[in-house]
């Protein structure tokens, strides 16, 4: 299994997960959609359990139900959620090592503890009696929205200030309109500055703060997934930078990006992975 509890030596519980082929990350969009769908979340759920998969449920996903907040929207998360288990990853996508940052971000002074989320899953888990429990996981981060929404506001604010940088220097605009790996680029590095592309060509685009979130829907999660599905405009930049990584010559494996238009193609690409089962 993805997730599992076990006693923590102090009376409580420990969640301890791990990330499991294939797996899977779902923009906001995306979630919103296979909560209010019930035929397309049962198809979503009883595919990632056939596959074996990991649903990746990032931070970000976590902070835009509760800038939303709409009880009933973080209800129907909560049981989408519930359904995943233990077949669910959690991850801070800016805190956590691997995924934004290589080495993870340094700690906040008003963030909450490293593996937070996780924490939160397993006190939940003790309270009902080592059973999963997702009842108002979403709902509680909504009625701490006044601690947890200047740290979401403060991330998109630091990073359109980053890239609002970088995209005013002179070689890597140079760079961005023809790529050529240079040595020692990681597929990380080299997928950061495609997928930011624009934001170096063109003088007249201006990365904002909906940017910003969307970057780290595509790009956090990217080196370890399998599907993503995303914004349309960013699954597109997603394509197009992948296609011109693998043109320069760069290795590594991407995950295979899905918008809105095409959900009925992943849905069908991750129920053709079911593990079968033994004769």
């Amino acid at each position: 299994m993805v997730m599992t509890l076990h006693p923590n030596g102090h009376g409580g519980l420990l969640v301890v997960q791990k990330l499991r082929k294939p797996v899977v990350y779902l923009d906001h969009w995306a979630i919103r959609l296979f909560c209010e769908n019930r035929p397309l979340q049962d198809r979503f759920i009883a595919a990632l359990h056939q596959s074996g998969g990991t649903w990746l449920f990032s931070q970000i996903n976590l902070f835009e139900f509760v800038a939303m907040t709409d009880m009933e929207q973080a209800r129907r998360a909560e049981a989408l959620l519930l359904r995943a288990v233990p077949n669910l990853h959690v991850a801070d996508l800016t805190m956590d090592k691997g995924y934004v940052f290589p080495d993870g971000a340094p700690q906040h002074p008003d963030a909450p503890q490293q593996h937070w989320i996780l924490q939160d899953i397993g006190e939940r888990a003790y309270i009902a009696g080592g059973h999963w429990n997702m009842h108002n996981f979403v709902a509680d981060c909504i009625n701490h929205s006044g601690e947890l929404l200047p740290l979401f506001e403060e991330m998109k604010a630091t990073m359109k200030t980053a890239i609002k940088e970088l995209s005013q220097q002179a070689h890597l605009q140079a760079n961005a309109k023809r790529f050529v790996p240079t040595k020692g680029m990681t597929l990380r590095d080299a997928l950061a500055r495609e997928l930011l592309r624009e934001a170096y060509v063109n003088p007249a685009y201006e990365f904002d703060e909906h940017d910003a979130v969307d970057f780290i829907h595509a790009f956090g999660p990217a080196t370890v997934c399998d599907f993503i599905l995303l914004d349309i405009r960013w699954c597109h930049r997603f394509e197009h930078a992948a296609r011109r990584l693998h043109k320069g010559g760069v290795k590594g494996k991407l995950p295979k990006p899905y918008s809105r238009r095409t959900v009925a193609a992943f849905l069908a690409d991750l129920e053709a992975l079911a593990i079968k089962p033994p004769a």
